[in-house]
């Protein structure tokens, strides 16, 4: 049975994946690849989005690479514009752009690092919905799925990176309140620590090879990447608003 606008499942969907040149943003792409979604790679780093671009078209997908920096709005009305133009209206949006910022407590955390990380991970997700929701209501039918963590419980050594990670749940749940009814599904995902170069330049490799989690290791990006897809795909007709942990039981 198909529901509120939906089509079969090899329709194309035109796919912007913010952070899609590294990481968690590139599996998913790549995973969002092989369900025939068109891919738009929004990132600040042109040749790491353009290797992706690559890996898409190497196992015969579609997809661009836009430069794009998330913290700036007109960067991203310029990428959805060249999106528009190259393949078409977004479908779907998963916003994976986002940066950590520097250990430190909150007297020794700069204002500059709360504005900037703040920016990127909170700010410019907000940006990037209200670039697309509109427009994929107006069609009823769209997918967007965001990015929280574990530390949006706070973490001292990471304040803005706890905050903005925390204010990514409302946000999702107020989108999914207003849109839900006009098609658009919007959900979280809150992964546990995955092997990508963001943790594992940070995490001692000691801790690395015996995590403290009930799975017993850190996730594949693969492994998440598959939550953002069924998160994305026409046969997730009832989820939204929701945060999804994808933790190894963490």
């Amino acid at each position: 049975m198909l529901i509120s606008g939906e089509v079969g499942l090899d329709m194309q969907r035109i796919a912007v994946v913010t952070g899609g040149a590294h990481g968690l943003g590139q599996a998913s792409a790549l995973r969002l690849a092989t369900d025939n979604r068109v891919i738009a790679i929004w990132d600040r780093d042109p040749d790491g989005a353009v290797e992706t671009v690559d890996r898409i078209e190497a196992a015969g997908g579609t997809a661009i690479a836009c430069t794009v920096d998330v913290s700036c709005e007109q960067t991203m009305r310029d990428a959805l514009q060249e999106t528009h133009d190259r393949l078409g209206a977004v479908d779907i949006l998963v916003n994976a752009a986002g940066i950590i910022g520097a250990d430190a407590t909150v007297l020794e955390t700069p204002i500059q690092e709360w504005h900037d990380v703040l920016a990127v991970n909170l700010t410019g997700t907000y940006v990037a919905c209200r670039l697309v929701v509109r427009e994929m209501a107006s069609r009823g039918w769209g997918r967007i799925v965001n990015f929280t963590s574990h530390a949006r419980r706070g973490t001292p050594s990471l304040i803005p990176y706890s905050v903005s990670k925390a204010g990514l749940v409302p946000l999702t749940r107020a989108l999914a309140l207003e849109f839900t009814s006009s098609g658009v599904l919007v959900n979280a995902v809150q992964p546990g620590r995955a092997m990508t170069d963001m943790v594992l330049s940070r995490v001692p490799p000691e801790v690395v090879r015996d995590p403290s989690v009930a799975i017993g290791r850190y996730a594949e990006p693969e492994e998440v990447a598959e939550v953002v897809a069924f998160l994305c795909a026409e046969h997730n007709t009832y989820m939204s608003g929701g945060v999804v942990p994808v933790d190894g039981g963490a």
